[in-house]
């Protein structure tokens, strides 16, 4: 008892000395702690306050700069010296600092920039004067003839414009004739014809299309290297410009003409370092005559107020405007997030490199330029003015507070010791957890393989012993009926292989032991292997079974056996899943640089959770579908690993009720192209 008593009191001693620790070292640490931290945030919460005002007056000055900005806009849109004609007032006003496109209108508020052929060029009844030439062209491609209907049309049609297509239409036909050299010859008479100076926009149109004609015909021709250039320098010159009767190509013809002069000067390194300034052109002419099509008049821009940069009213787009009238004129300046990053520049040089962060946002919210999610509650938040109604800047400390991070550093550096070793308690769960959650998968994986292995081989073999046992005991009426049950014993033969095959195919696939015999192969003969495999199981029933091969596919470099394995596997599927009258289409053709096998049925369809599903391991479409349509769930997930190793793709397309698609696409080409 006694010496019971004495670990009592030894026990109780240490616990008033645990208890005098606290009290003696723990609280004074919390109270220094916290005294430490109030000093710190009353220093903060001072110095803050002095950078804040000093940022807001910052913010005073940049302001009044960025006001001054459409000044510089209106003074570019009252020039005088643009006004000749649209075009001109759009080459000097395009710009990464000035506007991304343009809409002009006259003084009458017609719209003059950007016009469409079918708004200013005549209407031509061409259909019905070159009917027969087009007919004997592009639909009975008798080219002879053709170039003879367009070249009497040409010498009698009567007016210039019916002479230029006759005889575009006549070169045509030449060069389909492999007559290049008569080709040529033709077409340059219209693409240098001149006209072209005084010409009306209709004209343009024809001399422009022969132009590009031209470009095709000499490009590939060494014999014809200087008319090439020749042809390619009176095209350049030809877009955006006026000739001297002041016509011009219409907006969208314009724009298809300098595409195609684009795309030509990149692959043959033409124009040079004048590239970008064409291709700016290019897409301010394509956003201007999009936007057009919701301005077509003044009268529609009411509800765009003038001289205000504003965020304009158009469905599913972000675009900003200046509404401007000038010299009888009137403009709408659109302006990208390029431009508008260019209005607002003073913000980044005043603010980008500060312990500052900075949001534009305009009279909808809708953000313009700085920092998309700014990471501190804003410390000033001001109206822009001046021509941005409604809009507003904000400026926030980075990190949150850049004072509280500097001043507490001592301070949280206890807490994120406790917090480092919270995370690496949480890591070590976490990997703990992923790997004893792997291995529940695996094992499930395992006995779900086991599983579906037996009762898929139980059923054939069962069929195959019930038939052979009938056979053997002479229970038949006659011969016939005896080689319908032969005949059934090699359909449960050949489907017991099919699924020996599938699993040992998969496990390999886990084993990662499958190798693949990489070779040039022909997609043609892929398709027809396959399809004579699956064929005679499609004639027994009501199948419409349709295999079309284009011709001239490219070789694949693929294994050869595994990629006949993945379209019987699909044509299988398409058979099993198609019931009544089935219908079932093999199509193989190249596609971008890529070989693509289609497989398509009138089946049962998916929806798409079971899209997303069909390819693990297992899984069948239902359980009422497996239990009518016999197999093991692998037959994709084979087919996607074969296509994962031959670098390939596999899509679904496909409706309940409608059918499916699968496509298939390889890498044509060789191994070096793999």
């Amino acid at each position: 008892m006694k010496s019971k008593a004495r670990i009592d009191s030894g026990h109780n001693q240490m616990r008033w000395v645990v208890l005098l620790l606290a009290v003696a070292v723990i609280l004074p640490t919390v109270g220094l702690l916290w005294f430490i931290s109030q000093v710190v945030n009353n220093e903060r919460l001072a110095v803050r306050q002095k950078l804040i005002t000093v940022y807001k007056e910052q913010l005073e000055k940049t302001l009044r700069q960025v006001n001054k900005r459409p000044s510089e806009y209106y003074e570019l849109l009252d020039n005088k010296e643009i006004q000749v004609h649209p075009y001109q007032k759009k080459l000097f006003a395009v710009g990464p600092k000035n506007f991304a496109g343009l809409l002009i209108y006259d003084a009458e508020g017609q719209r003059i920039y950007p016009l469409l052929t079918s708004e200013i060029v005549d209407a031509v009844d061409f259909t019905e004067l070159f009917k027969d030439a087009w007919e004997l062209e592009f639909v009975e491609r008798k080219f002879s003839q053709a170039e003879e209907v367009y070249a009497r049309k040409a010498m009698y049609g009567g007016d210039d414009l019916v002479r230029l297509a006759g005889l575009i239409g006549k070169s045509r036909c030449l060069a389909k004739l492999e007559k290049l050299d008569e080709a040529i010859a033709e077409c340059k008479q219209i693409a240098f014809s001149p006209l072209e100076k005084t010409a009306e926009p209709a004209i343009l149109v024809l001399i422009g299309n022969a132009r590009l004609l031209l470009l095709n015909l000499t490009q590939d021709n060494v014999a014809y290297s200087s008319l090439f250039k020749q042809t390619f320098d009176k095209l350049a010159s030809m877009v955006y410009s006026v000739n001297e009767a002041g016509f011009s190509l219409p907006a969208d013809h314009n724009l298809f003409l300098a595409q195609a002069l684009a795309e030509m000067a990149r692959k043959r390194a033409l124009l040079n370092d004048r590239i970008p300034d064409f291709e700016r052109l290019i897409s301010a002419e394509e956003l201007s005559i999009g936007v057009s099509e919701n301005f077509p008049q003044a009268d529609t821009l009411e509800n765009v107020k003038e001289d205000k940069l504003q965020h304009l009213p158009l469905a599913g787009e972000t675009l900003y405007g200046i509404y401007h009238r000038t010299n009888g004129t009137s403009v709408l300046a659109l302006l990208s997030t390029e431009n508008i990053a260019s209005i607002f520049a003073d913000f980044e040089v005043d603010f980008g490199d500060s312990d500052v962060a900075y949001k534009v946002v305009d009279e909808f919210g809708g953000f313009v330029t700085g920092t998309v999610k700014l990471e501190d509650e804003p410390f000033v938040a001001a109206t822009i003015g001046g021509d941005f109604p409604d809009w507003k800047i904000e400026l926030s400390f980075k990190a949150g507070d850049v004072f509280e991070k500097a001043a507490s550093r001592n301070v949280t550096v206890y807490i994120w010791t406790g917090v480092l070793v919270i995370v690496l308690i949480l890591i070590v769960a976490g990997t703990a957890a992923q790997t004893v959650r792997k291995q529940i998968k695996l094992n499930k994986l395992k006995n779900d393989f086991v599983a579906t292995v037996s009762h898929e081989l139980k059923t054939p073999l069962a069929s195959i012993r019930l038939l052979v046992d009938t056979l053997l005991q002479g229970n038949y009426k006659d011969q016939q009926q005896a080689v319908e049950y032969f005949q059934l014993v090699s359909k449960e033969n050949e489907r017991l292989t099919r699924m020996i095959d599938n699993f040992l195919t998969f496990s390999r696939m886990e084993r990662n032991k499958q190798a693949f015999k990489m070779t040039e192969a022909s997609p043609a003969d892929i398709a027809r292997t396959a399809a004579e495999a699956v064929r005679t199981k499609f004639d027994t029933g009501r199948c419409d079974f349709q295999v079309q091969v284009a011709d001239d596919l490219p070789d694949v470099f693929a294994d050869r056996d595994a990629m006949v394995m993945v379209l019987i596997n699909l044509l299988d599927n398409a058979y099993k899943y198609s019931y009544d009258d089935k219908k079932i289409e093999l199509k193989v053709f190249s596609e971008n640089d890529m070989v693509c096998f289609v497989v398509k049925d009138n089946g049962i369809g998916m929806n798409r959770r079971q899209i997303r599903k069909i390819f693990d391991r297992f899984y069948q479409v239902d359980s009422s579908l497996s239990r009518r349509a016999e197999g093991t769930g692998l037959g994709l997930s084979i087919v996607k690993f074969i296509l994962d190793a031959h670098k390939g793709t596999i899509s679904v397309d496909s409706e309940l009720g409608e059918g499916s698609t699968f496509t298939v696409r390889l890498p044509a080409g060789s191994q070096t192209q793999m």
